[in-house]
């Protein structure tokens, strides 16, 4: 079920986060609430491995996202504004509790998971048609992968 308001304000959130607008918690705090799985996945698989949530702070100066960073972070605002179900498997909570409390050590088992359903170098998107469909239809991220 694709949610749009959600998926908008996400991708808008991301946008604010990754540039410096506003702050993680700030972030946290605004996420919608959607039972729309591409919200709950890349918030907690994508966006919220940019910071620590151990204090509060922007994404500038020397806590700036990389260049590549940057480049993801895209591409997860671009499959938000897509009318794309998010299909790749859910970790299951012991997998999300292991992940928490082990600071990401125990999060293998989930790429592991998603190396057999796809091209995980291009997550939310599952293959490369997809992705480069998107980029066409919204006019985002110029470059063609092949």
């Amino acid at each position: 079920m694709i949610d749009r308001a959600s998926r908008n304000r996400l991708a808008e959130l991301i946008r604010s986060l990754s540039s410096g607008q506003i702050s993680n918690d700030e972030f946290e705090d605004s996420i919608p609430e959607s039972n729309d799985d591409a919200i709950r996945q890349v918030f907690s698989h994508g966006a919220w491995c940019l910071y620590s949530d151990m204090k509060e702070y922007k994404l500038k100066g020397k806590d700036a996202l990389s260049r590549d960073d940057r480049t993801i972070v895209a591409r997860w605002v671009l499959f938000l504004k897509t009318d794309i179900e998010y299909i790749w498997p859910s970790a299951t909570f012991k997998e999300e509790f292991l992940k928490c409390i082990s600071l990401g050590i125990f999060g293998q088992s989930t790429l592991d998971k998603w190396k057999t359903h796809g091209n995980v170098e291009l997550w939310p998107f599952s293959n490369i048609e997809q992705f480069n469909k998107a980029k066409k239809e919204n006019g985002y991220l110029g470059v063609q992968y092949t």
